[in-house]
């Protein structure tokens, strides 16, 4: 799990407790809520949007981001959290090490190849009918320079056009940057949180 949570500690909070504790909650929930929502504004425009993030898609890793208040009696226990439980996302994060199954070699698409991509950049997702080799027609394996492909035979020309490589382990590097946002935008959110207080301070 990758997960988010916020602390207060600001010099005026103490005293604003102690003389509007109502109000003072209503403007810190109001305050939570404002940041969920930035940094996750942020996060996908900044990060989810190509490199150096990760490629967003209609219902990709952002759709596994929850956002939560935590709702308490009392001040001390209110906050806001915003979580994944996606392993995928866990991966994109710290980075991983994909081995391959049973011994089968994983087939790792060419990024000289665009036409396989939709919206044509990598590393976006792969059209439908390049996401299972093995059902792909006219492809057999070859080896070019030591390496391992999957080559397209093009039945007119016999052309031959290498769409995948052959590989024992594929190496995600860290590229999501979800931590990385929340730390950049640690002035604007004290910020945020400052003047909720203010707000409140200035109902006397």
């Amino acid at each position: 799990m990758i997960k988010i949570t916020i602390e207060i500690n600001t010099k005026n909070y103490e005293r604003t407790k102690r003389r509007f504790p109502k109000e003072l909650k209503v403007e810190l929930g109001d305050a939570f809520d404002h940041i969920q929502r930035k940094f996750l504004k942020t996060f996908k425009q900044t990060r989810l949007q190509g490199p150096p993030g990760v490629k967003a898609r209609p219902h990709g890793i952002f759709s596994h981001f929850t956002r939560a208040s935590l709702v308490s009696r009392d001040i001390e226990g209110m906050g806001m959290t915003i979580f994944s439980d996606s392993k995928i996302s866990r991966m994109h994060e710290e980075g991983a090490t994909i081995k391959s199954a049973g011994g089968e070699r994983i087939a790792a698409p060419l990024s000289a190849r665009p036409e396989m991509f939709i919206g044509g950049q990598y590393p976006g997702r792969l059209k439908k009918k390049y996401r299972d080799p093995r059902a792909m027609k006219n492809v057999i394996r070859m080896v070019l320079k030591g390496k391992q492909f999957l080559v397209k035979v093009k039945n007119k020309s016999r052309e031959l056009l290498p769409l995948f490589v052959l590989k024992n382990q594929i190496r995600i590097r860290p590229r999501l940057g979800f931590y990385k946002t929340w730390d950049d935008m640690q002035n604007e959110r004290l910020k945020i949180l400052d003047n909720a207080i203010k707000r409140t301070l200035e109902k006397v």
